[in-house]
C-alpha cells in the first residue's frame, strides 16, 4: 500500500489578500499551482530548490508563472537558492 500524507488545509485561503491578488493575475490555475507547491513543501521538509524550470515541468505550466508565484506575492521565503513557506 502507498504511503498517504495529510495536512490541514485552511478553508479561508482564498480570502487572504495575497492569494486574491495571485488569483487576479493567474486565475484559478495560479491558485492550483500555489497549492501544488505547498503540497510539495509539506513532503519535502518545507524546503525546495528554486528549480523553476523543473517545478514548471512537473506542474505542466509556464516557468514564468512559477517564478512569479514563488517570488511576487510574499507567499514564500526565498533564500540562497531554495524556498519555504511560513504556513507549512
Amino acid at each position: 500500500m502507498k504511503d498517504t500524507y495529510y495536512f490541514q488545509h485552511d478553508c479561508m485561503t482564498k480570502q487572504d489578500e495575497k492569494i486574491r491578488i495571485l488569483i487576479r493575475k493567474f486565475g484559478m490555475e495560479g491558485y492550483g499551482i500555489f497549492w501544488s507547491i505547498i503540497e510539495s513543501l509539506y513532503i519535502n521538509a518545507n524546503a525546495l530548490r528554486t528549480d523553476y524550470e523543473g517545478i514548471a515541468f512537473d506542474l505542466r505550466t509556464d516557468k514564468n508563472k512559477v517564478v512569479s508565484i514563488i517570488n511576487d506575492f510574499d507567499l514564500f521565503i526565498v533564500v540562497n537558492g531554495s524556498f519555504s513557506s511560513r504556513a507549512v
